[in-house]
């Protein structure tokens, strides 16, 4: 593994244990916060990029990092509010083991993934500008290649389809 796929696999574990001392019921909150903040970010992105283009100028890697810098800043502050703040938590019990760790297990990678998934998005689509900082070593790797096919933002093009669970979990939190 490449240093950016282990960045990658230490976050989603990271979230994932997070998840697993919160319980699913919160981290099914966390993951609407995170889905609604990727729809917000993909859908904003070209108009942002093209204000950000027109107030600073510029097309260089400089110019790259003030933009991964921005968009993930802004992903980032959405998500530590999602988990620092009053959670947006599902009511019920909580399962018994196996079924309900397992289950806070399952979200914890799925918030992990889309976590560590739009980090890595926002590098790859301007381009690695943090390797001017020496904290990203090109070329990916094989794994890194085929990883970045797979990355959140990469699978739907649209960002309206980042809605549909959300509205999934709102119709499901509403219904109790």
């Amino acid at each position: 593994m490449g240093p950016l796929e282990v960045i990658f696999g230490i976050i989603v574990i990271f979230i994932m244990l997070v998840a697993l001392a919160r319980g699913y019921p919160k981290e099914l909150g966390n993951t609407v916060i995170i889905l609604a903040t990727i729809f917000v970010l993909s859908f904003l992105e070209a108009r942002i990029i093209s204000l950000f283009g027109r107030v600073v100028g510029g097309d260089g890697q400089a110019t790259n990092l003030l933009l991964s810098t921005l968009f993930e800043l802004g992903f980032v502050s959405a998500v530590f509010a999602s988990y620092a703040g009053i959670t947006f938590d599902f009511p019920g019990r909580p399962l018994s083991a196996p079924t309900g760790p397992l289950l806070t297990l399952a979200i914890g990678l799925l918030n992990g993934y889309l976590i560590a998934g739009t980090l890595w998005y926002y590098q790859d689509r301007f381009q690695y500008p943090t390797q001017l900082l020496g904290l990203i070593q090109l070329p990916l790797t094989v794994t890194g290649q085929s990883l970045v096919a797979v990355l959140p933002q990469n699978l739907f093009e649209s960002p309206v389809y980042w809605m549909i669970p959300v509205a999934v979990l709102i119709i499901l939190r509403v219904r109790g």
